[in-house]
C-alpha cells in the first residue's frame, strides 16, 4: 500500500563508502541520492519552511553522512544525519520527485549558493583540545 504515493520503493540501500542512498522504485527505476543532496533538500518545516519564502538555504553539508534510516509507517522514512538533524520526513512521493528531478534541483541549489556567497563545504575549522 502506498498511502497516497503513486510510487513506492522496492529497495533502499545505504552505500556508506559512496555517501549515498540508492532507491529502487516499483517502476524499476534506480535513483542514487548523495547524503548531502538529501540533507540540503530536507522537507522539514525548519529547512523547507511553511512557504517557499521561509525556506532556508542549507550550506556547509558536503561531508554530512546518514547515521540511521528509520521507517515512518508505510509512506516515508526519516534520516538521521551526523550533524544532528533528524526532523525531516521524506515521503515516497518526495523521494521519487527528488530522484526524478535531481539534476535541475541540484543545479538550482548550486546557483542559490553562488548568489548567496555560500559554500557546500563548511568553513568551520574543528578545534582539537590538547590535554
Amino acid at each position: 500500500m502506498s498511502y497516497g504515493s503513486q510510487h513506492i520503493p522496492t529497495e533502499i540501500r545505504q552505500k556508506t563508502a559512496d555517501r549515498c542512498i540508492e532507491i529502487t522504485w516499483d517502476t524499476g527505476e534506480k535513483c542514487q541520492y548523495s547524503m548531502e543532496y538529501l540533507r540540503v533538500n530536507c522537507p522539514c518545516a525548519k529547512c523547507a519552511g511553511h512557504t517557499p519564502e521561509e525556506a532556508q538555504l542549507v550550506d556547509g553539508k558536503q561531508d554530512v553522512t546518514i547515521t540511521a534510516i528509520n521507517p515512518v509507517g508505510h509512506y516515508a522514512i526519516k534520516f538521521v544525519f551526523n550533524d544532528g538533524h533528524d526532523s525531516g520526513l521524506y515521503s515516497w512521493e518526495t523521494l521519487f520527485e527528488l530522484g526524478l528531478n535531481q539534476e535541475a534541483i541540484w543545479n538550482a541549489y548550486l546557483e542559490a549558493l553562488r548568489v548567496a556567497g555560500k559554500r557546500r563545504k563548511s568553513s568551520v575549522i574543528p578545534i582539537q583540545l590538547v590535554s
